[in-house]
């Protein structure tokens, strides 16, 4: 599965505008940047979201740019109480993107549930303390 696929299957997601839950798992596909910014937007727009899991492990095309857009999008579903988000062994991720997805999951106040992975990521100190801020606020 890649971009095309991704967009694809956001667009038939954007429908359900009752939707409470989506749990995808994207691992080891060659889903990138342009995908995980469309997931981003297009649930975005399910605003009654109130649990999202999402797995990217080893798309190594997964950088920055898609994991900001990704937190953008969730930090606009006010009734979001659960996430899980894995992006463990993807290498293109780094300290900037985890900085943004913590702002945009700290303007949730309704969470009561985080599961974040960064395992083998190109996150180091700045980018944990930034993530622990953002969630923070």
């Amino acid at each position: 599965v890649g971009d095309v696929g991704v967009k694809a299957l956001v667009e038939g997601l954007g429908s359900w505008k009752n939707l409470t839950n989506v749990a995808l798992g994207f691992d080891r596909c060659e889903v990138g940047d342009v995908g995980v910014k469309a997931l981003g937007e297009g649930l975005g727009s399910l605003k009654n979201l109130t649990n999202v899991d999402l797995g990217f492990a080893c798309c190594q095309a997964v950088g920055d740019v898609g994991v900001k857009a990704l937190g953008e999008g969730l930090g606009s579903l006010k009734n979001l109480t659960n996430v899980a988000l894995n992006f463990n062994i993807c290498q293109a991720v780094g300290d900037v993107g985890v900085k943004a997805l913590g702002e945009g999951l700290g303007s949730l106040k309704n969470l009561t549930n985080v599961d974040l992975g960064f395992e083998a990521c190109k996150v180091g100190d700045v980018g944990v303390k930034a993530l622990g801020e953002g969630l923070g606020s």
